[in-house]
């Protein structure tokens, strides 16, 4: 009984007609509504809990919240399985170098690439304006990066993709902080480079030329990824040494 309420519910919050945020009637209310005992009923709010669906308050202020999915969560679970697998940062440099270059040739097929090259180039411009602070230009490098993933179109590459690059990023932001600690973060002419790749990109998508930027996203990737995924980087991490997640829940 309690597989198929939780059956039940899940569909429910997956066609939003229970909808992200919103709490589930009482369980009195619920009781009323579905023949099910309270141990059942109490079990299927267990499923879906650990599935992510919902967030059970308890106590005085308790409540059972409707949680829909999200790109972080799935993200997360993601980088767990690329962990385990001691999965080196080599490899998933490969990967985001085979992927990302379609979700920017995509952008530039788009009908409104014009509006996405604007949006492109006020994160470009954010990222110039922090050039002098290694973590915080590596910050605003990764959003322009997601923004480009996400302008993909395509719904199911930027699902796959940005679960590629939320991994990718916290990669990222990790050896961005470490380099910073260490004293060897790429000087500021080489985050100007950075700057004028993502400013040709965002120029190849306004123009609408797919095949340019293409060609100009895996020349960007190449060259950037030299740093994080180095002969020494360490394999992918989504736990830190206390077994705390690293991951940014990205939605």
């Amino acid at each position: 009984m309690a597989e198929s309420l939780a059956a039940h519910l899940r569909l429910r919050i997956l066609e939003g007609d229970l909808t992200d945020g919103a709490e589930l009637p009482t369980e009195p209310v619920l009781l009323q509504e579905y023949p099910v005992s309270r141990p059942s009923l109490r079990e299927a709010f267990r499923i879906l809990e650990t599935e992510g669906l919902v967030v059970v308050r308890r106590g005085k202020r308790g409540g059972t919240v409707i949680k829909a999915p999200a790109l972080g969560p799935a993200a997360y679970h993601m980088g767990l399985l690329l962990h385990a697998r001691a999965t080196s940062m080599r490899d998933l440099a490969a990967a985001r170098n085979l992927l990302e270059p379609l979700c920017a040739e995509h952008a530039a097929r788009r009908d409104d690439h014009s509006a996405v090259a604007e949006r492109l180039r006020l994160l470009n411009d954010e990222a110039a304006q922090v050039v002098e602070d290694g973590q915080a230009f590596t910050g605003a490098s990764v959003r322009f990066h997601e923004g480009l993933v996400d302008a993909a179109g395509n719904e199911t590459l930027r699902v796959v993709v940005g679960m590629l690059e939320s991994v990718w990023s916290v990669q990222e932001r990790g050896w961005a902080r470490r380099a910073s600690d260490e004293a060897s973060y790429p000087a500021v002419e080489r985050r100007h480079a950075v700057l004028r790749a993502h400013g040709a990109i965002e120029k190849a998508i306004e123009a609408g030329d797919a095949a340019l930027t293409g060609k100009l996203m895996r020349a960007h990737l190449e060259a950037s990824q030299l740093y994080v995924a180095s002969d020494d980087a360490p394999p992918v991490q989504v736990l830190d040494e206390y077994g705390n997640p690293r991951m940014d829940a990205r939605d």
